[in-house]
Parts: structure tokens; sequence; C-alpha cells
């Protein structure tokens, strides 16, 4: 099983178009985003579309997983000698996966299962999901309105705090999916403390010291001068207001276009008008953001360490 002594490899995405959009700089990706957003067709709005923009980051298994034909099979559920052998097949030095946390939709099954189902080999349709919690680190939400509605999740360094996060073991063809789906982040490696639940720690596998992680190329939202976390996501030993979507929504809405405006307003907007209004929230926000700084976190391609 890996652990914190195992050497690290960069994945090898091997396509240059998406090699050279991870390398664009924070201005040329802001440019890149509100020519998406103007390219998007207006789409009808529904109850049903806000409530999954509300959602967000959807339902998660409480505990670590295995997602397999798009159902995630709590390990919990299993016996320790079988949890040890998917510990091994997965995260053992011939896996040939890379971990990375997932710090939001990324650790639904839902959302993984859309991502991976079409692909032919099983390896790519299936994964583990170790859940713990990442040191020194909280998850807020981003400066950015994505496209399906919500405040996405991003992290942002936090002395003291224990944030729920996840580490999935991915193969080379889901890291690349990811990255072509994960248009304004970062992707990189982060040095820091993952410790397993304990249902993993028993069995000798305490936790991980780096995985790759992707960051918010527009920071996080503050618009009071301090991030923002996302209630949905548990902390320990939190420093700054938990807030759902439905209230990060509210005061993007009032931000960008005014009291009159609510939530709901905004994701309407976001649906039946793109253009507009990923051009208008991406520069109000943009303006309420702290960008992502520290010094445990290497950009791809950085070195080895």
């Amino acid at each position: 099983m890996m652990d914190s002594a195992d050497q690290w490899d960069w994945p090898d995405f091997g396509e240059p178009e998406l090699v050279e959009r991870l390398m664009l700089d924070p201005d040329a990706m802001v440019d890149l985003w509100v020519e998406m957003a103007g390219q998007m067709p207006a789409r009808e709005f529904s109850e049903e579309a806000f409530d999954l923009a509300t959602d967000y980051p959807w339902p998660r298994p409480d505990g670590s997983f295995v997602l397999s034909e798009g159902e995630g099979q709590l390990l919990d559920d299993l016996d320790p000698d079988r949890r040890a052998g998917l510990l091994e097949r997965f995260t053992g030095p011939g896996s040939g996966r890379t971990p990375m946390l997932a710090i939001g939709s990324n650790a639904s099954p839902e959302g993984l299962w859309r991502k991976f189902a079409h692909f032919p080999d099983p390896d790519d349709r299936t994964l583990l999901a170790v859940a713990g919690r990442l040191n020194e680190f909280d998850v807020g939400a981003s400066a950015e309105l994505a496209l399906y509605g919500s405040m996405p999740a991003t992290i942002f360094p936090s002395p003291g705090t224990a944030v729920n996060a996840t580490a999935v073991w991915l193969t080379d063809t889901q890291l690349t999916q990811l990255a072509w789906a994960e248009v304004p982040y970062w992707i990189g490696r982060l040095d820091a403390r993952l410790d397993y639940e304990p249902a993993i720690a028993g069995l000798g596998a305490t936790g991980l010291d780096r995985a790759l992680v992707f960051v918010n190329r527009f920071g996080a939202f503050a618009p009071d001068g301090h991030e923002l976390a996302l209630a949905a996501v548990p902390a320990e030993g939190r420093t700054v207001p938990a807030l759902t979507q439905v209230e990060l929504l509210e005061l993007a809405a009032e931000l960008s276009f005014g009291p009159a405006v609510s939530a709901e307003d905004l994701v309407r907007r976001a649906f039946e008008n793109p253009n507009e209004t990923g051009a208008t929230v991406t520069g109000i926000m943009r303006s309420n953001s702290i960008p992502f700084e520290s010094d445990r976190w290497t950009p791809f391609p950085g070195k080895n360490p």
C-alpha cells in the first residue's frame, strides 16, 4: 500500500491540447472561461435544475467506498481481509494509479459515474475512494459560478483545521477525463497530511502525505475579506463561517445584480442567459476572491519531491 515514503510520479496526460490549457496563466483562463460561457446555448431552467445546483457537492457515502458500475460499495460493509485486498489492488505499487484528493463532487459516486461510465475498460470505470481528514486546510466556495449553477469547492490554507476529504485512486485515463472536465482549475501536488478513517487505518494504511488536488484558478469566494467554507463539507477547528449553497448564491446574486435578485434568479440567469451572466458574475467574483497560495502546493508539471 502506498504511504508517505513512496516515490511520487506525475500522471501522463498525453494530450498536448489539455496540457496547454493546464498551463494557462490566470488572466488567460478568465478569458477562456468567459468565452466558454458566451458559447453556451440558453438552457431551460427548472426547479430540478435549481435543486441540483443547491444540492452540490451531491450525495456521498459516509465512509470509504469502491465505485463499481455506478454503485458506491462501502468498505465498512466488507470483512477486513476483503478491505485489505482492495487496498492492495488499488493503492499497491503495481496498481498504476495516482491518488487525488476529492474535496467536492468528485467524492460523489453519482458524479464520478457520469464522468467515467463511457469508458470501455472496466478499470477506468472503477476506483477506490478512501475517506479521511485533510489537515491544515479547509474546503471553501470557489469564486466561480459553475455552468450548472453551483459555487463549487476549492481548498484554502487553514491552520488548525481538519476537513473531510477523500483520496480517490485514479488511472491516467480517469485523471485525464477529470482534467478536461475541471475547466477553471489548476491541478497540482499537495504535500499535506490526509489521515484515513479508522476503518482503513486499522488495516495499517494510516494516510497520505501527498496527492494531486484541483485548485480553482479564480480563488476562494471572499466577499468580506475572508474565505467562506462549504457547510456541506464537515470540518474540525474551522476558523471561517460555513455557508450553504443557497446562502452563497444569494451573496453572489446580490453582489452581481443587486439585492432584488435571489439565488434562484441567479441560477435561472445562468441557464437562460449564460453569455451576459457568465461575464458579469466572473468579473464580480474576481474582485471578491482570495487567490490560492501555499508552500505545500506544486502546480503541474512540477518536479518530483
